[in-house]
């Protein structure tokens, strides 16, 4: 459905080029060399779901962990100043992103599991960020002036998500906003969740003020 939506807009671009993101990936030139239809395609995908699906399941999560930790919610609702740590505190606690792919680049044993080169794993990023060995006994609650800024949410190394600033900030803005135009929000019924084993959000949450 994506293809069907974007391939006539890419094409239309070539032609009619406007001021906008896809007109600008039209454009882009290295060395010579321009990006094919398809590249420009799985780079407005890339965007679409790392840019926009996490962002809004990060604050949807966040909301909804908020609610649920009254405690939590009116801390941060009496201490503004609170929102850099509170926001490093729900990447760990409620994150959007639960899990990863990787490629073995070589053969190795974890928990005793024989793993060899080239076969795909999935590293359980929400199940790290619960991890009672890395967080103690406490691992399991919701603490906003925990500021866990080691967490793995947002990936580690190499993979660590080129847009962790835009998404913090972008958190950090909306949950303040909410929170203040809101502040006897409400959940009125059971959330739906979406998404997968790898992104988690929800999709529907009852709500009133």
């Amino acid at each position: 459905s994506l293809a069907d939506y974007l391939m006539p807009i890419i094409k239309d671009r070539r032609a009619n080029p406007k001021n906008d993101l896809i007109s600008g990936l039209v454009a882009a030139e290295e060395q010579g060399q321009g990006l094919s239809e398809d590249e420009i395609f799985s780079t407005t995908i890339l965007l679409l779901i790392a840019g926009n699906e996490t962002t809004t399941n990060l604050i949807g999560n966040s909301m909804y962990a908020l609610l649920t930790h009254p405690d939590q919610m009116k801390l941060l609702q009496d201490d503004p100043s609170l929102m850099k740590s509170a926001t490093e505190e729900l990447l760990r606690f409620a994150g959007p992103v639960q899990a990863t792919g990787r490629v073995l680049k070589e053969d190795m044993i974890v928990a005793g599991q024989e793993m060899k080169e080239g076969e795909s794993a999935f590293v359980l990023l929400g199940a790290a960020n619960r991890d009672t060995a890395k967080w103690g006994p406490t691992a399991n609650d919701l603490d906003i002036t925990r500021n866990p800024t080691d967490h793995v949410a947002l990936g580690d190394g190499i993979h660590f998500c080129l847009g962790a600033p835009l998404a913090r900030a972008e958190a950090q803005i909306t949950i303040g906003a909410i929170l203040r135009r809101f502040p006897n929000l409400r959940i009125t019924g059971d959330p739906e969740w979406g998404g997968t084993f790898i992104i988690r959000g929800v999709r529907k949450l009852p709500l009133a003020w």
